[in-house]
């Protein structure tokens, strides 16, 4: 499937006060410059920091050098907060050229001096621009986080025009997120803010927000409304960066309504405009989707070479999300081209590139620190608690013996002064030793305290790298062709068990033929991920470069070539993984349904009859000894009314019920029969509903998969 650029771009606003009426009244560059030669070092400092300012979304190498020299001076005047907002402006210039290190190195100098003066307005702006970085970074919860500090200090301030600034972002996270109702909550408080305040730059911005919203809920005639709205605006006010981007956003819409050359002349336009103001990853996005534009107008050599450009412009940049999509694009579309040896190469670099996201032994080293200090904490613990009954000892000790001294009487005086000094002596070595003892817990309590922080930081970083895998994982999926495809006849429940699954499903199209799978990998979470990309790639070659069309034939590549990519057949080899699938082809003239299965039958009900097609009591993939063993064709004639199913088996092994029992094949063959007559989106709802009533409380204990057509 052909990937396209992500259009929703980062909003914020950057403030900056000038506190002389000099430069109030002339806004322009060259009466900043003009001032620039003939003011004091004070007002210096306000003019260069305006000067980067103003630069900021032009030319950000000169919002770096002013801001710079803004810096400069401030350090030898020794002000805070001059020596804070050139730091914030510096920062402000590098992320314009995506260059989050160097912004977020600056925005944290920044953040040291306006603490020292508690600038609320200052660190406000601050958390402002990390946040908008932890966006572009997709680390959403601490993108929320930077941007929820940064709205309480400006709701503090009562500052109309920063609070709508912030509101907007918040937005964007949750739209993200794909949580849309609230999304569009924020971007409409937002919007009567600006309105209230006649901002116009944040009114088009909040329109373009609002044109996403409907978009993404498939309302593109609403979308193209407030695009329009917007982009009026921006020209007005000679915006060129944000005119770019709502003319990027207006080419995503008409590529929606399938008016694709139209796409075209708005992507090329905003591309040309993103050069002009030097804004690298924006242009990215514009070069992908101008190769989309010319991929869906069948011309195959203009999309592959601006596939080319968009992967190598991103590895510059250092995109690694754009340079995978663009590989992938380039191989797909190379692929289509017959041009098998750089569509090869392509695959290569996109495999290689997974790889440098995602490692598996980072997950690997995370469960043996986390086992290793688990032991630790418990050895310390039990030490400590030694300790303590040792120190209790002492003391029943010390008591018995004083109580003993006064019983034996005067005549044993001296003894007993003799025994009450020696027990002196043992009470301060007892003190000397549980204070050294205390010490001793205080040094393990911190070090504990160390290791565990050193946990939780290493499972964040693997846990976001499963995140952004799971991005990968999800791209493969052919959701968008399937809806296009069976026009609500049919239905996908996908219910990973961990962040990335096991379970994929498998689509494609060649004419009047249909083909879909259901496969379940070897294992759940990353393991089963990998499988699962394996899986896809294999399917894609048995069709699309081996050209096979009968569902026997096509697993039987995928057998050999899981047997061949995990290296089955040699005798060193560890590796006992596979996978079970149904495969199908549906030809939609005839309504001949062909299938050939690995474990994972297929379900047919037609009438209100149920039918089993069996599947072969064999896996994908094979070990030392094994002959790779030649699948089944099947061949099912059907009728329009009819329903197909095909499965993995995570939903009848789900524990759950009353009794927490498998829910099992029976129970799932009564529940489909009982709503086979429903529309494909009401039996999906039926067999989600059900799910979830089933488990309850229960933990989830393997990916699920169905999908369901109604012929």
């Amino acid at each position: 499937m052909i990937r396209k650029a992500f259009f929703l771009y980062p909003f914020s606003f950057f403030i900056f006060f000038l506190q002389y009426s000099a430069l109030a009244q002339k806004t322009e560059i060259d009466s900043l410059v003009e001032l620039l030669n003939t003011s004091s070092e004070a007002k210096k400092i306000e003019i260069l920091n305006a000067l980067s300012l103003k630069y900021s979304d032009t030319n950000p190498d000169k919002a770096v050098a002013y801001g710079k020299q803004a810096r400069t001076i401030a350090q030898n005047n020794k002000s805070a907060i001059e020596i804070g907002y050139s730091c914030l402006n510096i920062a402000k210039g590098y992320y314009a050229k995506s260059d989050n290190t160097n912004a977020l190195a600056y925005l944290n100098l920044a953040q040291v001096e306006f603490i020292k003066i508690d600038s609320k307005s200052g660190l406000a702006e601050v958390y402002n621009v990390i946040g908008n970085i932890q966006t572009d970074l997709s680390n959403s919860e601490s993108a929320l986080d930077y941007n929820l500090k940064a709205l309480k200090l400006r709701e503090e301030l009562n500052d109309s025009f920063a609070m709508a600034s912030s509101l907007i972002n918040i937005g964007k996270i949750y739209y993200n997120l794909k949580a849309y109702p609230k999304a569009h909550d924020y971007y409409q408080q937002s919007l009567l803010i600006r309105e209230k305040i006649n901002d116009q730059a944040g009114i088009a911005a909040c329109y373009n927000n609002i044109a996403n919203f409907y978009g993404d809920q498939g309302d593109n005639l609403k979308a193209l409304e407030y695009l329009k709205k917007s982009l009026e605006i921006k020209e007005k006010l000679g915006n060129k960066k944000g005119v770019a981007y709502t003319l990027n956003n207006l080419g995503s819409i008409y590529t929606a309504l399938n008016e694709h050359t139209k796409a075209r002349e708005y992507y090329t336009k905003s591309y040309e405009l993103k050069k002009e103001v030097k804004d690298a990853r924006g242009m990215l996005s514009s070069l992908t989707n101008i190769g989309v534009s010319y991929y869906y107008t069948n011309d195959l050599s203009s999309a592959v070479k601006y596939f080319v450009l968009a992967s190598e412009e991103a590895q510059k940049v250092g995109a690694k999300d754009i340079a995978l999509s663009s590989f992938q694009n380039a191989a797909e579309t190379y692929s289509e081209l017959k041009d098998y040896k750089n569509a090869a190469k392509y695959y290569s670099l996109s495999l290689d590139l997974k790889d440098s996201i995602l490692s598996v032994e980072s997950s690997k080293a995370l469960h043996e620190m986390q086992a290793k200090f688990n032991y630790e904490k418990q050895e310390k613990e039990i030490h400590i608690l030694k300790q303590e009954k040792e120190i209790q000892a002492l003391d029943v000790a010390r008591t018995k013996l004083i109580k003993n001294g006064f019983i034996i009487g005067f005549i044993l005086i001296l003894i007993i002064t003799f025994i009450i000094y020696s027990r002196y002596q043992l009470k301060q070595k007892a003190n000397q030793k549980l204070e050294h003892q205390k010490q001793e817990i205080t040094r393990q309590h911190n070090e504990l305290n160390t290791a565990y922080g050193q946990i939780e930081a290493k499972n964040k970083d693997i846990t976001d790298s499963i995140k952004y895998a799971k991005r990968l994982q999800e791209a493969i999926l052919p959701t968008a062709e399937f809806d296009r495809t069976f026009n609500g006849n049919g239905f996908i429940l996908y219910k990973p068990k961990d962040i990335v699954s096991g379970d994929f499903y498998w689509m494609w199209k060649n004419k009047n033929l249909v083909y879909l799978a259901a496969v379940d990998c070897t294992g759940h979470g990353v393991p089963g991920a990998f499988m699962s990309i394996v899986g896809h790639n294999l399917l894609n070659q048995a069709v699309k470069e081996h050209q096979l069309r009968e569902p026997a034939k096509v697993l039987d590549e995928v057998n050999k070539g899981v047997t061949e990519t995990l290296r089955q057949y040699e005798e060193e080899s560890t590796v006992k993984d596979g996978m079970d699938i149904a495969l199908c082809c549906l030809n939609t003239d005839t309504l001949e349904l062909q299938y050939a299965g690995a474990f994972n039958p297929l379900w047919i009900i037609s009438e209100n009859q149920f039918q089993e097609i069996k599947a072969d009591k064999f896996p994908i993939g094979t070990f030392i000894g094994e002959r790779l063993s030649s699948f089944k064709n099947n061949s099912i004639q059907l009728k329009e009314g009819d329903c197909f199913y095909l499965f993995t088996d995570g939903y009848a092994d789900q524990f759950g019920g009353e009794k927490g029992k498998k829910f099992k094949y029976r129970q799932l063959q009564d529940l489909l029969l009982k709503n086979c007559n429903k529309k494909a989106p009401e039996q999906k709802d039926v067999l989600e509903q059900t799910f979830v009533k089933w488990i309850g409380q229960l933990e989830q204990v393997d990916d699920v998969l169905i999908i369901g057509i109604n012929v």
